[in-house]
C-alpha cells in the first residue's frame, strides 16, 4: 500500500511534441544536403560576401514557400534555379548602384594551409572571381555549375530550366571567353 501522495508510477512527462510534418522533413533534408552548394553557387554566381547568407537564407525560404509545389526530389534542381534568379536580380541592383565585390569571397571559411599556400589559394579564388565577372550571367551560372561544381549538362539543363542544346551553348561560350581571358592573363595552372 502506498501513501496518498506518493505513486510508483512516474511523474507525467510534458506532451508529446507533434511530429514534424512531410514539409518540414523534406526542408530539413534540403537544407543540411543542399546549404553549402546554395551558398556557394550565390558566391560564385556574383552575389557579394555580405550578401551570400542572406540570398541563401532567401532561396531557402522561398523553398519552404513552395514546398508542395516541388515535386520530392527536386529541391535542389529549385534551388539552384532560384539561386541564379536571386544571383541575377543582386547583380543588376549591384549595377545600379555601383557595389563592388570584395577581393576573397572565401575569407570566412578556415583551412589548414601554411600563410603561403593560403596566400596563394587566395590569389587563386581573386582571379577566378576576376574571370567570371568578365562572363554573361547566363553563361556564368552554367560554367560555374559545371566546371566548379561537377554538375552534368542535363542536371544543368533541368536545375535551370533551359533546354540542353541551350545549356550546352552557353558553357561552350563561356569556357571560350574564359580560355581567352586566362590565356590574356597568362594562367597556366588550374584556379579552384
Amino acid at each position: 500500500m502506498t501513501d496518498a501522495g506518493t505513486s510508483d508510477e512516474a511523474p507525467p512527462g510534458p506532451p508529446d511534441a507533434p511530429a514534424p510534418s512531410p514539409s518540414d522533413v523534406r526542408l530539413a533534408r534540403a537544407l543540411e544536403s543542399h546549404f553549402a552548394l546554395v551558398w556557394r553557387s550565390l558566391r560564385r554566381f556574383g552575389v557579394a560576401e555580405a550578401d551570400v547568407d542572406d540570398a541563401a537564407q532567401l532561396a531557402f525560404m522561398t523553398l519552404a514557400s513552395r514546398i508542395a509545389s516541388v515535386a520530392p526530389g527536386s529541391e535542389r534542381a529549385f534551388l539552384i534555379g532560384t539561386a541564379a534568379r536571386l544571383a541575377a536580380n543582386h547583380r543588376r541592383k549591384q549595377a545600379r548602384h555601383g557595389e563592388v565585390l570584395e577581393a576573397d569571397p572565401d575569407q570566412r571559411h578556415g583551412s589548414a594551409e601554411n600563410p603561403e599556400e593560403a596566400m596563394q589559394s587566395k590569389q587563386r579564388r581573386a582571379l577566378l572571381d576576376q574571370g567570371l565577372e568578365l562572363l554573361p550571367h547566363e553563361q556564368r551560372t552554367v560554367f560555374v555549375l559545371f566546371e566548379l561544381e561537377g554538375f552534368s549538362l542535363p542536371e544543368i539543363a533541368e536545375n535551370l530550366a533551359v533546354p540542353l542544346g541551350t545549356a550546352t551553348s552557353r558553357l561552350r561560350r563561356a569556357r571560350a571567353r574564359f580560355a581567352a581571358w586566362a590565356s590574356a592573363q597568362h594562367i597556366d595552372e588550374e584556379l579552384p
